[in-house]
């Protein structure tokens, strides 16, 4: 838009070009640009459609003119004390038109009153199409990309294992720590490890890193174990296995059992 408004001046040598656009179907819009200013009074302003000169060509997407703003009975006075404060007395009102719809406003203003030369009104028409055009292909762009985050996320939700799939997950992962710990092959329990290595990502860098016998705990409280099951399950005494869950927790600073394995989820370390 600043270049566009820039150009515009240019051509046209008017005093002041500013304006703004917004997104589809909304009922204001806000001055962002200006050329020529001497105040910051049109900085931010919030036009609402069909209020003021650029209100009703917005709400209506076609050009307005006041010739003398301040006394043009036709508009409303709600811009009167920014228009005022600039010094603006001529302003004309061109539509950034969108698929016929107004998506804001260029304006080209001057600090007397008067018509404005068809060659003027025409240059700032200009600058509003140039701008509409350069919006138009934002908004394809954005569509594409939405559209595109939009598939693959419904592809991820899709391929996504249920509930279930992952309870089973969860179950195979305990059941092989504990087959792993039976083994005396080396080469065999290296396989297992590996296998077992696939269903969790990798620890992330900053997170707490767990022992073995920790994982093995918070593998079976995940399956909803008690601390005497866990224990029989894993050949432990419940102080045991209760000093591992608090020593897992501590490093999680974790609160109970359930946020402790939420944490070692999160963290990589468990599936």
């Amino acid at each position: 838009m600043a270049g566009a408004l820039s150009g515009a001046q240019e051509t046209t040598r008017l005093d002041v070009l500013f304006g703004g656009y917004t997104a589809p179907d909304a009922d204001r819009f806000t001055i962002t640009h200006t050329v020529g200013v001497r105040t910051t009074a049109l900085n931010g302003l919030v036009i609402r459609r069909g209020a003021g000169l650029g209100g009703l060509a917005f709400a209506h997407a076609i050009p307005a003119v006041a010739p003398d703003y301040l006394h043009d009975t036709s508009i409303s006075r709600d811009y009167d004390r920014a228009v005022a404060a600039e010094d603006l007395r001529s302003v004309a009102a061109l539509p950034i038109v969108i698929d016929g719809e107004a998506r804001g406003i260029v304006y080209g203003a001057r600090r007397h009153a008067g018509s404005f030369t068809e060659a003027e009104v025409k240059s700032v028409s200009q600058a509003a199409g140039a701008i509409a055009f350069r919006v138009a292909v934002d908004d394809a762009v954005t569509k594409q990309t939405q559209a595109v985050e939009t598939a693959e996320y419904l592809r991820s939700v899709r391929s996504a294992p249920t509930d279930r799939e992952w309870e089973q997950v969860r179950v195979a992962f305990a059941d092989l720590r504990e087959f792993a710990r039976s083994m005396d092959d080396p080469t065999a329990q290296a396989e297992l490890q590996a296998i077992l290595a696939k269903l969790t990502p990798e620890v992330h860098g900053d997170s707490p890193v767990l022992s073995a016998r920790e994982v093995d705990v918070l593998a079976l409280v995940a399956l909803g174990l008690s601390n005497r099951e866990i224990g029989e399950r894993l050949n432990l005494e419940l102080e045991t296995v209760k000093s591992y869950l608090r020593a897992a927790m501590r490093k999680f600073g974790a609160h109970n059992r359930v946020e402790c394995v939420a944490l070692a989820r999160s963290s990589g370390q468990l599936p």
